[in-house]
C-alpha cells in the first residue's frame, strides 16, 4: 500500500498585497512539521509541490528540517484558486485589499464579516453563475487528476509528500467522501497551516486515513493558524 501526504502550506501573508509569501510563523510551522516527520522515521519516494511561492518555501523549510536535499517536481494543478478574483466577482468594489479593509472598518465584527464575504464569494464560484478564469468544475478535476496520477506512480510501500493549499485538499476530500460541493467551505475552513491529510493508495483505490493532522503544533496554541 502506498501513502500520499497532502501538506497545507505554512501561514502566508493573508490580507497583504503579496499574499504568496510565508510569514515567519509559516516558515516555523513547516520546520516543525519536518522535525516531526523525521522523528516518526518517515520515508518518502516522491515530493510534489504547487508552483506558488508559499508551496515551494514550505517544502524547502520542511525538507531542510527533515535533513533531506531531494529535488521536488512542481505541478500547478496543486495551486490554490485566485481568492481575489472570487472576491471581485462577488463584489466589484473589492478591487484590492485596501478597498476590502475600508469596508471591514465599517463592520461591527470585521473578522466575522470578512469570513462571510469569503464564504459568499466561494458560493458564487461553486454555483457557476459567473465566468471565472478557473471554473469550479475544472478546479475539482485538476486536483483530482493530479492526485490520481501521483497515486498511479507509487509502488506498494512508497510514500509521497505534496505541498499544496487548502482548496485542492478540500475538493479531494469531497471526491473521496462523496460529499456535496457546498461542504467545501467548511472543510477548507478547518484546515490548519502545515497540517497533514493522509491518503492511502490500495488495490481498491484511494481512501482517507487522516484529515488535518497538526499534532506537531499542539504544544503551543499560538502556532495554530488557519490563514
Amino acid at each position: 500500500m502506498g501513502v500520499i501526504y497532502l501538506i497545507r502550506h505554512g501561514q502566508a501573508g493573508f490580507l497583504k498585497e503579496d499574499y504568496d509569501q510565508l510569514s515567519d510563523l509559516g516558515a516555523k510551522q513547516a520546520q516543525l512539521l519536518g522535525n516531526a516527520l523525521k522523528e516518526r522515521n518517515q520515508t518518502l519516494s516522491k515530493i510534489k509541490s504547487g508552483s506558488l511561492v508559499r508551496h515551494r518555501k514550505s517544502a524547502d523549510h520542511c525538507l531542510e528540517s527533515f535533513g533531506l536535499k531531494l529535488p521536488f517536481s512542481v505541478d500547478d494543478r496543486w495551486n490554490e484558486y485566485d481568492h481575489m478574483e472570487l472576491l471581485v466577482k462577488h463584489n466589484p468594489r473589492f478591487t484590492d485589499y485596501s478597498a476590502i479593509g475600508d469596508h471591514l472598518k465599517q463592520q461591527e465584527n470585521p473578522m466575522r464579516s470578512l469570513q462571510q464575504i469569503l464564504n459568499n464569494s466561494i458560493a458564487d464560484w461553486i454555483k457557476g453563475e459567473k465566468e471565472y478564469a478557473l471554473e469550479w468544475q475544472l478546479f475539482k478535476e485538476n486536483s483530482w487528476n493530479a492526485l490520481k496520477e501521483l497515486a498511479d506512480q507509487l509502488n506498494s510501500g512508497e510514500n509521497a509528500w505534496v505541498f499544496t493549499s487548502g482548496g485542492p485538499i478540500s475538493v479531494i476530500l469531497i471526491q473521496l467522501l462523496s460529499l456535496q460541493d457546498e461542504q467545501f467551505v467548511e472543510l477548507q475552513g478547518r484546515l490548519v497551516n502545515s497540517s497533514v491529510t493522509k491518503i492511502l493508495v490500495g488495490k481498491n483505490g484511494l481512501s482517507l486515513s487522516t484529515y488535518n493532522d497538526y499534532s506537531h503544533l499542539d504544544h503551543d496554541r499560538k502556532l495554530i493558524t488557519y490563514r
